[in-house]
């Protein structure tokens, strides 16, 4: 009878796992050195505000998801309580606030490579999100 209790709570904790909690812990891991001004390449202004709208239309996504399914709905005693796990959302969505910024001094620097490392650094956590 044990057995049996212990696979059905086993069942249902994975499935009540949030598929935004897989964004939150890619983010948090998510390995990123800003790097420093490189030299300055013939990129023209259109490839640049294209490269870093794509960017902030994908911080925009990532930051709405992980929101709507962690943080819209949270009571204000939650925030303190270490079992929902809300300090490693905050420090999450923190992570994309940190790249919005990155990519808009990228953006004012006129560096491309910047502007394409972090594009390449959030795509594999957006694919696994789609």
């Amino acid at each position: 009878m044990l057995k049996k209790f212990v696979l059905i709570f086993t069942f249902v904790i994975v499935g009540c796992a949030n598929p935004a909690d897989e964004t939150v812990e890619a983010l948090n891991t998510l390995e990123f050195q800003p790097g420093t001004m490189s030299p300055a390449t013939n990129s023209s202004p259109d490839e640049l505000k294209s490269l870093h709208s794509t960017n902030q239309q994908v911080i925009a996504n990532l930051t709405t998801e992980i929101k709507a399914a962690r943080v819209d709905h949270l009571r204000s005693v939650d925030v303190f309580d270490n079992r929902y796990g809300i300090d490693n959302v905050f420090q999450a969505l923190t992570r994309l606030e940190e790249f919005d910024e990155l990519n808009n001094i990228y953006l004012k620097d006129n560096n491309k490579d910047g502007l394409v490392k972090i594009n390449k650094a959030l795509k594999p956590i957006t694919e696994k999100t789609s």
